[in-house]
């Protein structure tokens, strides 16, 4: 971690941001760290210390992100993926990790499950080999920007269209996740009869928590759905809901959110990006609404957050110094010229 990290780590992991762990999600933690350390004490001042910080730092993401959400919950186990990614973005963004650092963070979470799993304490793994870890770790520079610009925006698009190792569902799942800023998890569960063609939205969609959603998207990508419905019709026996499709073994079946991930993941190669996420494109669709707008409220709504805070903190890109001393310069110039009138 480098120096900026451990300054962003220390300032945001107060004891008032540890208190906000639940007592259940502390006390399962304990539990495996207690076998852990009977396994090897040698290690219990270091190698452990560490493990414990970094999935405090977990916790308190689930806390402040997730609602406390239980970690052998069945509501983990389905949103898993969509948790860690998050759990990724928060790493970088909020406290600066590089990708070695972000590799173990994963690995302490996972470890914890490995361990629950070998004592029958939950019936499956929430993440292993749905999540790949972050490639390049040896590098330790993260990106210079989460978000994608403009400019990048439309090489992806062009790349989707004149490529092809892309197909349509590539498209439509681009063009989706771009128009709706939703996360993964709901795209996920997008149905035929949860279509609302002509109002350009997917109903009652459950994302994060249980809560529903509405998925919405624009004439563009109305064009897309419509030709897609077409496509489907051709199909032999095709009698699945599920809007987006992957085919095994000679049979369609419903494309769940691993294989969508993979599909994003595979979608950032275009514009030279490894790591390549959902959440991602949702961060992109938000600030650039923002830009666009300057309507935080309505950003906020769109995001499906509950507090504006959430996406002022997380979603919105912070203004660079150029930026903003072209800004005040501009206003500065503004209230001398009225002063004058």
């Amino acid at each position: 971690m480098n120096l900026l990290g451990k300054i962003k780590r220390i300032k945001y992991f107060t004891p008032e941001k540890k208190s906000l762990i639940s007592e259940e999600n502390r006390k399962l933690y304990e539990k495996y760290l207690k076998s852990s350390i009977i396994k090897n004490k040698d290690v219990k001042e270091t190698t452990y210390k560490v493990y414990q910080n970094y999935m405090d730092h977990f916790l308190v993401y689930l806390a402040e992100e997730w609602d406390n959400i239980g970690l052998y919950s069945e509501e983990f186990m389905e949103e898993a993926v969509d948790i860690m990614e998050g759990f990724i973005g928060f790493c970088q963004e909020t406290l600066f990790n590089n990708k070695k650092v972000i590799n173990t963070k994963l690995s302490t979470v996972s470890s914890f499950y490995l361990w629950s799993l070998k004592r029958g304490l939950i019936d499956r793994h929430p993440f292993d080999k749905k999540l790949e870890r972050m490639k390049g770790a040896n590098d330790e520079k993260i990106r210079d920007s989460y978000y994608l610009t403009e400019e990048q925006v439309l090489q992806i698009q062009d790349g989707l269209l004149n490529d092809k190792r892309y197909d349509f569902q590539d498209r439509l799942i681009w063009n989706i996740a771009l128009d709706s800023a939703n996360r993964v998890g709901a795209l996920s569960r997008l149905t035929i009869s949860s279509l609302d063609l002509e109002n350009m939205v997917f109903e009652n969609i459950r994302e994060k928590r249980g809560k529903i959603v509405e998925v919405a998207f624009e004439e563009e990508t109305k064009l897309l759905i419509e030709e897609w419905l077409e496509m489907r019709k051709e199909m032999d026996n095709l009698e699945i809901d599920s809007f987006f499709l992957t085919k095994y073994k000679g049979n369609y079946k419903p494309m769940d959110y691993g294989t969508i991930q993979n599909r994003v993941k595979k979608i950032g190669t275009i514009i030279g990006i490894e790591d390549f996420y959902v959440h991602t494109i949702r961060k992109t669709k938000l600030n650039l609404l923002y830009e666009q707008t300057g309507n935080i409220d309505m950003v906020a709504e769109w995001a499906n957050h509950e507090s504006i805070e959430t996406s002022k903190k997380h979603y919105i890109k912070p203004k660079s110094k150029a930026q903003l001393r072209r800004e005040m310069r501009e206003l500065i110039k503004k209230n001398r010229d009225e002063k004058k009138k």
